[in-house]
C-alpha cells in the first residue's frame, strides 16, 4: 500500500545535464555523468560534496564501476568511445575506441568484460577490460539504450527503445538467445541480486515489467508510474526505486508484493537512482536542476512476513537505533538481533501464531515501534501435473496444495521460476529447460516456508532402433515390437499417419498393433512421448 511519506533529502550540485550515477563497491564515492559539460562529478558520500570533476570527451552518458572499485568506465556518446577513470587519482587513464554512439554500459561480475549499448550501430559491443579492446559486437534490435548483466555473468539484458523490445544475450556465445516484445519505449533495466528477475521500465507504458530470467517472460507488471526512467534494486533484493520523469518523483516498490509502497515528490526531471551498498541511501540524479538528491531508505521491517516457526531474518530500518538493547516481535523477544548502525538492525523472528508489531527498546526504558511483521500459515504442496516433460521445457505445470497464495517462486532442482498464476490452492508455472534427462525435486517457495515433496522428470527425445516384423497386411491387426530409447512416456503411435493401439513394455520396448492401410507400400512409424516426437521413415511396409 502506497504511503507517500515525506522523506528528508539533500541536494548536491553537479555539472550540466547530469544523466547517470554509479556508486563504488565500498559506498564512499558516487560518479555522475554530466552530458552537457563533458565531465564526471565525483561525490564523497561522507560529506555529500563534489570532491572532483573529471573532464572526459564529448557527451558522457553511462557510467559503471569495476567490481574492485579501481576503475570507472564512462560511455562517451559524442566520440564513440569509453573513457577509463582511475578512481584512486580521479584521472582519465585511457580511452577505448570502436563504439557507435554508446549510451549505457555494464561490467561483468569478474570485471573482465564490459558490455556497451552502441545505439548508433544497433549492437552491444563487448570489451576486454584487460586489453581495452572490442572483442565482439552482438547485433540487437533498433535503439539499444540500457543494459544489465545477471549476477552470474551469463546473460545481458538490453532495453531497445526503437524496437520496443528487450534482447537477452548469452555471454558465452555472444549471441541473442531470446527477444521479448510488447514493450513501449523500454528504458531502465536492472537485475535482482539473486538473478531470478530483471526489471524494465517502460517510458511510454508508465509501468515496470518483471522478467523471469529462467523462462525469459514477463510475469508481473507494476503500473501507475508516469514516464519512468531509471530503476535500481536494493542489494538485499527487497526494494526497487524508480525515477518518475512524468511527475518529478521517485517510487519505492516492494519486490515481494510488487506494489508501490512509497512515492517521494520534489525532484526535477529525475533520471537515475543508485543505491548505496548498505541499502540505507539512494542517490537520485536530477537532470532538471543539475543536482543529485540523497534519499534515506524507507523505514520499516523488510521482509515483513514469515512462517509461524520463526527464523526469518528481518532487516529493520529506522532512526536512532544505535542504543537498542532489545527487539520484540509482539510480546516475545527476537530469536536474536544485531545492531548494524544507528539506522539499521538485523533481527531473527521468533515462533509466534499471529501478526504483531515490532518494538525496539532504545537504551533502558524507551520502546519504539519500528514496523509490523505478519506470520503466515505453513504452505503445503500436494501434487504436481504433469510430472514429466521434454528437456526443452516450455509446458505449463500446475502445483496443487494449500496456503500457496504467497508463492514467490517454484524451483525445479536449482532453477527458480516465477509463477504465471497464483491462487491459494494452486499455482501455475512455465517449466524451464534442462540440460540433462532425469528427475528433479520441485520446491515451492512462499513467504512463509519452502516446501517440496514432488518430482518432475525431464525426458530426453525418443528414438526408434527397429520395428519387428517390418511387414504386415493392409488389413492391419498385426503385432509389432518397436525397440528404441526413451519410450516409457509414449503418448501416441501412428503408422502411415493412422493411430495404432500400443502398450509400453519398458523404456526401450513398445508393443503395437498395426492399423489398417488403404494401399500397400512403405509407411512411416511415428512415436510421440513426453520428451518429443520421432519418426522412422518407411520403417513398416504394408503388403
Amino acid at each position: 500500500m502506497e504511503t507517500n511519506e515525506p522523506l528528508i533529502a539533500e541536494e548536491i550540485p553537479v555539472g550540466h545535464a547530469p544523466v547517470i550515477a554509479a556508486i563504488t563497491p565500498d559506498g564512499r564515492r558516487v560518479h555522475v555523468t554530466n552530458f552537457g559539460s563533458s565531465s564526471v562529478s565525483i561525490i564523497d558520500t561522507s560529506t555529500r560534496t563534489v570532491i572532483a570533476t573529471v573532464g572526459v570527451t564529448s557527451g558522457p552518458w553511462g557510467v559503471a564501476i569495476s567490481p574492485d572499485g579501481l576503475r570507472a568506465y564512462v560511455a562517451c556518446f559524442g566520440t564513440d568511445s569509453v573513457a577509463v577513470i582511475d578512481t584512486t587519482t580521479n584521472r582519465v587513464t585511457g580511452s577505448i575506441p570502436g563504439l557507435n554512439k554508446p549510451l549505457n554500459l555494464a561490467v561483468s561480475p569478474d570485471g573482465s568484460r564490459l558490455y556497451v549499448a552502441s545505439q548508433g550501430g544497433n549492437r552491444v559491443d563487448v570489451i576486454n577490460t584487460a586489453t581495452g579492446t572490442v572483442i565482439a559486437s552482438v547485433p540487437v534490435g533498433t535503439g539499444p539504450r540500457n543494459v544489465a548483466i545477471t549476477p552470474n555473468g551469463r546473460e545481458v539484458y538490453v532495453a531497445e527503445e526503437g524496437a520496443n523490445a528487450v534482447d537477452v544475450i548469452d555471454t558465452a556465445t555472444h549471441t541473442v538467445i531470446a527477444t521479448l516484445t510488447g514493450f513501449l519505449f523500454p528504458r531502465g533495466v536492472a537485475a535482482s541480486p539473486d538473478g531470478q528477475r530483471v526489471y524494465v521500465t517502460e517510458y511510454g507504458g508508465n509501468k515496470l515489467d518483471v522478467i523471469d530470467t529462467a523462462t525469459h517472460t514477463v510475469v508481473e507488471t507494476v503500473t501507475g508510474l508516469p514516464i519512468p526512467w531509471g530503476v535500481a534494486v536494493s542489494h538485499d533484493g527487497l526494494l526497487a526505486y524508480v525515477a518518475r520523469d512524468g511527475d518529478d518523483s521517485v517510487s519505492v516498490i516492494d519486490l515481494i508484493s510488487n506494489e508501490i509502497v512509497n512515492t517521494v515528490s520534489g525532484f526535477h526531471a529525475p533520471s537515475w537512482p543508485a543505491v548505496t551498498p548498505d541499502d540505507l541511501e539512494v542517490y537520485v540524479v536530477n537532470n532538471g536542476n543539475e543536482t543529485v538528491r540523497v534519499l534515506p531508505a524507507p523505514t520499516g521491517a523488510f521482509p515483513n512476513v514469515g512462517p509461524m516457526s520463526g527464523g526469518t531474518a528481518v532487516d529493520i530500518v529506522g532512526e536512532g537505533l544505535g542504543n537498542t538493547t532489545a527487539v520484540r516481535f509482539g510480546c516475545q523477544s527476537a530469536a536474536s538481533f544485531r545492531v548494524l548502525s544507528d539506522r539499521e538492525i538485523l533481527a531473527v523472528s521468533p515462533r509466534l501464531p499471529t501478526d504483531v508489531p515490532i518494538d525496539a527498546t532504545i537504551g533502558q526504558n524507551t520502546p519504539l515501534t519500528v514496523g509490523r511483521f505478519y506470520y503466515l500459515p505453513e504452505s503445503v504442496l500436494t501434487k504436481i501435473s504433469p510430472t514429466s516433460g521434454p528437456l526443452s521445457g516450455g509446458g505449463t505445470l500446475t502445483v496443487t496444495g494449500r496456503g500457496l497464495i504467497t508463492t514467490l517462486s517454484v524451483r525445479f532442482g536449482t532453477v527458480a521460476v516465477t509463477p504465471s498464476s497464483v491462487l491459494d490452492d494452486r499455482v501455475t508455472v512455465t517449466v524451464p529447460p534442462a540440460e540433462m534427462a532425469g528427475p528433479v525435486p520441485v520446491t515451492v517457495v512462499t513467504r512463509s516456508n519452502t516446501y517440496g515433496r514432488s518430482t518432475f522428470t525431464y525426458v530426453g527425445p525418443p528414438g526408434i532402433t527397429s520395428v519387428t516384423p517390418s511387414t504386415g497386411t493392409t488389413a492391419g491387426g498385426d503385432p509389432v515390437l518397436i525397440v528404441g530409447t526413451e519410450l516409457a512416456t509414449t503418448q501416441a503411435v501412428t503408422i502411415g499417419g493412422v493411430a495404432a493401439a500400443f502398450g509400453i513394455i519398458s523404456n526401450t520396448r513398445i508393443a503395437v498393433v498395426t492399423p489398417p492401410a488403404a494401399a500397400p507400400g512403405p509407411a512411416n512409424v511415428t512415436l510421440t512421448t513426453t520428451g518429443g516426437t520421432t519418426t522412422a521413415l518407411g520403417a513398416f511396409v504394408y503388403v
